[in-house]
């Protein structure tokens, strides 16, 4: 409760981080505040302190975000290619199918981690843990 300040209306505000330099942190796998230790345990598992700085990072939940932008990412990349292949030498289905499904399995692969990483420093800067309210509770009753 030390790194929080108090507002008047009695909710608190985390106090921020440099969010550049958190994001980029993350995408290297590295813990957001220190950028020595890693932020993962195992694949995508967020470890419950920073092994480095002791910094607390275990609460913070991503949830589908990493998800979305990695798919994000993987279309904006695979379409344009698939494109280009397909109108510069109109490979058959099958091996096309079958080369754009691994090129695309190999993308996840290696950018959802990073991704993750990017959004966990995201969060860790902004103070956020991902339980916040979203307003859609009715405080009063």
């Amino acid at each position: 409760m030390a790194d929080r300040i108090r507002v008047s209306a009695g909710f608190p505000v985390p106090r921020r981080h440099p969010v550049a330099s958190a994001l980029l942190r993350g995408l290297c796998n590295r813990c957001p505040r220190c950028g020595k230790g890693s932020w993962r345990l195992g694949y995508l598992a967020v470890v419950p302190a920073c092994p480095a700085c002791g910094e607390m990072l275990g609460h913070i939940r991503a949830d589908d975000g990493p998800a979305y932008f990695t798919v994000l990412v993987v279309a904006h990349i695979m379409v344009p290619a698939a494109l280009v292949v397909e109108r510069h030498w109109h490979p058959p289905l099958v091996p096309d199918l079958s080369a754009a499904i691994l090129a695309a399995a190999m993308l996840i692969w290696q950018l959802l981690p990073r991704i993750k990483g990017a959004v966990v420093g995201l969060m860790w800067a902004l103070g956020l843990s991902g339980d916040e309210l979203q307003g859609d509770i009715d405080r009063h009753g």
